[in-house]
């Protein structure tokens, strides 16, 4: 085969393959460097002897003397690669669970469980009561059939300080 039918082919197989293998490669890499970070922080966090105050049940776990409380929020949005965005497009299309998603999706409710945590923490409150995780989706189209999605997980609940008499 002559030398230039070899280098066309090899640009069509590039150009066809590259893009998405890249991000594959970039992705994962991406993916598992922040997953790594946050699960560090977390580490790091529990290793101070910091408490566990996140529940999601209404009540406060101890009965004593509440003396503050107010709303703790924080939010974060994240995207799939393109990748995970082409596996959950087949996964659509044929049915199915998308999986590809689910090391994004983890990655976001754990990000914001930690942060408003942590934020309690750093205010002086000792618990976190009434938990909720709420996830929506972030388009530019209303039809939802957009291909630059975007996930926003947003946790919020009820700080409580007791008192310390």
């Amino acid at each position: 085969m002559e030398p230039i039918i070899i280098f066309w082919i090899a640009i069509g197989l590039f150009f066809s393959f590259g893009p998405t293998l890249g991000s594959w490669l970039i992705g994962n890499w991406h993916q598992g460097r922040i997953i790594g970070k946050l699960a560090a922080e977390e580490k790091a966090l529990n290793d101070s002897g910091a408490a566990h105050p996140v529940s999601n049940l209404s009540t406060p776990s101890r009965t004593d003397n509440i003396e503050t409380s107010m709303l703790v929020m924080t939010s974060i949005s994240v995207g799939p690669s393109w990748w995970q965005m082409m596996l959950g497009g087949w996964k659509n299309f044929f049915g199915g669970r998308i999986e590809s998603y689910d090391k994004m999706l983890g990655y976001g409710r754990r990000r914001v469980l930690h942060d408003m945590r942590k934020e309690a923490l750093q205010a002086g409150y000792d618990e976190i009561i009434n938990v909720r995780v709420e996830t929506s989706m972030v388009t530019k189209k209303s039809k939802g059939d957009d291909k630059t999605a975007g996930y926003e997980f947003i946790a919020y609940g009820t700080a409580i300080k007791y008192s310390r008499s």
